[in-house]
């Protein structure tokens, strides 16, 4: 669930070491970029490049999409279409600061309970239009009806909208109900991203460095420079943003040609990619957290020994170098990769514990569906290797591999499904002890975690806030619902005719756009 992040120093606006070094890498889906003909040559970037001319990029997406930029029904076009029409208050930084976008400051009372968030001067929605405090106050007051039931919701909801206040045009205050330390890293959320009051979702009237040309759900977006963004303004006129079905039809297209960059391919066609003249790779951090989720409310899975047992089952090595072709790192089952990490073992496959563990709930001999949308790298593979190993003690787990859209439009419900992360632990903590069934998929509910995560984020001490992550994540490994093998790097390719690509921080996808060129 992430937007554009902007890579560091990009727009050239003070960067704010507030809040905690916490973040995790996140995870991205397919994205892809190719050019067309048709360059101006106002300045070049690389031998040949020049401004001007389009980027077609193509995106593994839902058939059933949506232009509102609050849709809870989210696939890669969704945030890529989101990250070019649209802005946050402030972009998040590898040293766990801030890059400031529409605000250029936050400050804060004694006790946390009263935050004021200055707004940046003389930005323009894409009519032209000024933006401003009442804009900001009309997507807070959106995103925290319950009646919209918006994702977003879940990240800010310790802020009551009758306490959101205008001081003044470029002001807006918030009274907290009670006291919250990391209210800087909550309204960054990528996710939380503003238009103009009281405009309409098809005008998608952002401030973003791109405006809307042309939308049609399932297919493709076009969007244009927008030569009034108070930022670093793109270079190219066009990205078109072009959906695919799958992984493979994205990777065949790239590999034929049709498209010059991909952050969502087959990993399994690296070899073929590598050897075709004209296409470079190119790797993120270790950000992509590829999981296989078990509704904790459910049978088998509402008892701790069976979730256990398939924790145990997987060859986790096998996993990393078969199905994320040995790209990553070994993960342990609980959420967060910094430096905040729980003192337990490294989780190895244990088939005897396993089938004890499932004899002693009494269920030996498990036969149960895994269904999967396969629309990350290594998603299809992991469950296949988890099936086969569980073959091993009797367990027979069917592979459901479902279309996308099919999947998605049950989020939610499923009870043995895959799914993929890229957040910090702050921002995935609100939905792990959520009630909405979207946001905490698994049903998961442990109070001794829950009553932590009270703790973790009535302070803004970061070192007790490292402590508290090491409590969580350790309860995570013992009796979370989460298969967590490997986290693994998000791997880019382009074509040798494309420049200023850079992998996004978190993600790792190639959202920014504003420094791309193409050769001609």
């Amino acid at each position: 669930m992430l937007s554009r992040l902007a890579s560091k120093g990009n727009k050239g606006h003070k960067v704010h070491k507030g809040y905690p070094r916490m973040l995790v890498p996140a995870v991205v889906s397919t994205m892809v970029v190719s050019l067309a003909a048709g360059c101006s040559s106002d300045s070049a970037e690389g031998k040949g490049a020049a401004s001007g001319g389009m980027v077609r990029v193509g995106v593994v997406a839902s058939t059933i999409s949506t232009i509102d930029p609050y849709s809870n029904l989210r696939s890669q076009d969704f945030y890529v279409r989101n990250a070019s029409l649209y802005e946050p208050l402030a972009h998040r930084t590898k040293d766990g600061g801030f890059e400031w976008a529409l605000a250029t400051g936050i400050t804060h009372n004694k006790d946390n309970t009263e935050w004021t968030v200055k707004l940046r001067p003389n930005v323009k929605f894409h009519d032209g239009s000024a933006f401003g405090a009442d804009d900001v106050i009309a997507v807070f007051n959106r995103v925290l009806d319950k009646k919209n039931a918006l994702i977003e919701r879940n990240y800010i909801d310790f802020i009551d909208p009758k306490g959101i206040e205008k001081v003044d045009d470029l002001t807006v205050r918030f009274k907290l109900p009670k006291p919250y330390g990391p209210f800087e890293f909550a309204v960054s959320n990528s996710n939380i991203i503003f238009y103009k009051k009281d405009s309409k979702p098809e005008q998608a009237m952002g401030t973003g460095p791109f405006s809307l040309v042309s939308f049609t759900a399932g297919r493709e977006a076009v969007v244009k420079r927008f030569d009034g963004y108070w930022g670093t303004k793109p270079k190219l006129d066009k990205v078109k943003i072009i959906s695919f079905k799958t992984a493979e039809a994205s990777t065949n297209a790239l590999i034929g040609g049709q498209i010059d960059a991909s952050s969502n391919i087959l990993q399994t066609s690296l070899p073929t990619i590598e050897k075709t003249p004209g296409l470079k790779v190119m790797k993120s951090d270790v950000n992509l957290k590829v999981s296989i989720g078990m509704r904790a409310d459910t049978a088998p899975f509402n008892d701790v020994r069976v979730r256990q047992a398939m924790r145990l089952i997987l060859n986790r090595k096998l996993a990393l170098s078969n199905a994320f072709d040995g790209l990553g790192e070994l993960a342990n089952d609980y959420s967060g990769f910094d430096r905040c990490v729980p003192d337990v073992p490294q989780r190895d496959q244990d088939l005897d514990q396993a089938k004890k563990l499932l004899a002693d709930a009494g269920k030996s001999n498990l036969s149960i569906d895994l269904e999967t949308g396969a629309n990350k790298p290594g998603m299809l593979q992991l469950v296949q290797i988890l099936a086969e190993d569980a073959k091993k003690i009797g367990v027979n787990i069917k592979v459901q591999k479902m279309e996308l859209g099919a999947y998605l439009e049950k989020w939610g419900k499923r009870t043995f499904y895959t799914g993929y992360d890229t957040r910090p632990y702050l921002e995935g903590v609100p939905e792990m002890i959520s009630n909405d069934d979207v946001l905490n998929h698994q049903h998961w509910h442990d109070p001794e975690f829950e009553a932590l995560a009270k703790k973790l984020y009535a302070t803004s001490d970061a070192q007790e806030q490292c402590d508290l992550q090491k409590k969580m994540k350790k309860i995570e490994y013992e009796r979370g619902a989460t298969i967590l093998t490997a986290t693994n790097p998000t791997v880019s390719v382009y074509s040798s005719k494309v420049h200023g690509l850079v992998p996004q921080f978190p993600s790792g996808n190639l959202y920014d756009f504003t420094k791309v060129t193409i050769d001609h």
